[in-house]
């Protein structure tokens, strides 16, 4: 049998470079990109420039001052104009979301807050407390949030705030609740309140439900 010689079959090298071919269209897509990213930018500076500028007649808080170890820690999820969830208010630092801690005083509850203004909530000022999904454009599990509703001169705020621990969260709530209606009482039956009240508002009952639950997932860095 006579011997077959191997065949080498040598494969040209094609080398095919790829080129761009529409240069213009490709830097008008970016560029369009780049100018809507920028528009919203605008429009968010916009709308906090305009929400600053309605609130800017409202009156500066009472400033409060004690030592963090002394409260519940917990988060400062912000504050927003009573009845309208997603006005959060602009002004003296309350539309800054924080590390904060709850102190419950004579005076009312104090709210000492990492990087932003700390300030005090009057007992007098209280004008309901409940539980809810969220407040000042957050949205938290449900009953999660504990909502203080107060005055400030003229104006009626939705105050936020949560416990980073369930049982800690409780035991705000009770206090908040209890120091409301002590407050209530001393101020007469007659008095009647822009907000209603927790004891009538079934929040309690909503909250005992989920003590130590999922909605309380720790204290994170409180920033948003």
């Amino acid at each position: 049998m006579p011997m077959l010689e191997p065949v080498v079959v040598v494969a040209e090298e094609f080398t095919e470079q790829a080129s761009v071919s529409d240069w213009p269209a490709r830097l008008a897509l970016v560029g369009l990109i780049a100018g809507l990213i920028a528009l919203a930018l605008w429009g968010m500076r916009r709308g906090w420039q305009g929400r600053v500028a309605r609130h800017s007649s409202m009156a500066e808080p009472s400033a409060f001052d004690a030592p963090a170890t002394s409260g519940v820690p917990g988060l400062y999820l912000g504050t927003s104009i009573s009845g309208d969830w997603l006005d959060r208010v602009a002004v003296h630092e309350f539309g800054v979301r924080s590390r904060a801690s709850f102190h419950l005083v004579d005076g009312g509850v104090g709210i000492r807050r990492d990087g932003a203004r700390s300030f005090l909530i009057p007992a007098s000022a209280v004008r309901g407390v409940r539980t809810d999904r969220g407040v000042a454009g957050t949205v938290r599990g449900k009953d999660s949030v504990i909502v203080v509703t107060w005055m400030l001169a003229d104006d009626v705020l939705d105050t936020g705030i949560r416990a980073d621990d369930g049982a800690d969260h409780a035991a705000l709530l009770d206090g908040l609740m209890v120091a409301h209606a002590d407050d209530s009482q001393q101020a007469g039956s007659g008095e009647t309140s822009s907000s209603p009240s927790v004891t009538g508002s079934g929040a309690h009952e909503g909250f005992d439900g989920m003590r130590g639950d999922g909605p309380l997932d720790g204290s994170g860095d409180g920033r948003e």
